[in-house]
């Protein structure tokens, strides 16, 4: 067997750890499709709520966090700054020239603009101000949402393979 040099096996775990993470939300979407029906009800319980919102949060964060491997991996770090989990969104729609391709189109950024609203809105009121219509709404958007992401992270993982090849040569 022929032991891959550093750079080679950098964007090779690179790409695993992206898989095992997408394989998580996943995870998460499939929780989220056993307890949104939940939300139907006019008796909806704050703690249904905040089991959703809970799950919405776990999403996002799982993107972010990919999002954040590739920042250190190919971006040289995560971005600076009060606003840098909007600044990291907005770098993973960009392309970087001589560096990196777009990790994920513009208009699947201009849809998680929406979970990087929740989630910082999760994390700072109280569960009993939950929204049961915007969470409702969040949670019908999770699958489309994950077929994006998945088109593009195929894409991506096309131009991983490709850096691990090129490095490897």
């Amino acid at each position: 067997m022929k032991v891959l040099n550093k750079n080679s096996q950098r964007f090779r775990r690179l790409k695993a750890e992206i898989a095992e993470a997408f394989a998580d939300l996943r995870t998460l979407a499939r929780e989220l499709e056993g307890i949104k029906d939940s939300l139907s009800r006019d008796d909806v319980s704050t703690y249904d709520l905040r089991a959703v919102g809970s799950i919405l949060h776990d999403f996002y964060n799982g993107i972010e966090n990919t999002f954040g491997r590739v920042a250190q991996e190919l971006n040289g770090g995560l971005p600076a700054g009060e606003d840098w989990h909007w600044q990291l969104l907005v770098y993973m729609a960009a392309e970087i020239e001589g560096v990196r391709p777009p990790v994920i189109s513009k208009s699947l950024k201009k849809e998680l603009q929406r979970y990087l609203g929740f989630r910082h809105l999760f994390r700072h009121i109280y569960g009993f101000s939950l929204e049961k219509e915007r969470i409702k709404e969040l949670c019908e958007r999770v699958s489309p949402l994950l077929s994006s992401l998945e088109t593009d992270l195929l894409k991506f993982y096309q131009y991983l393979d490709a850096l691990s090849k090129e490095v490897s040569m």
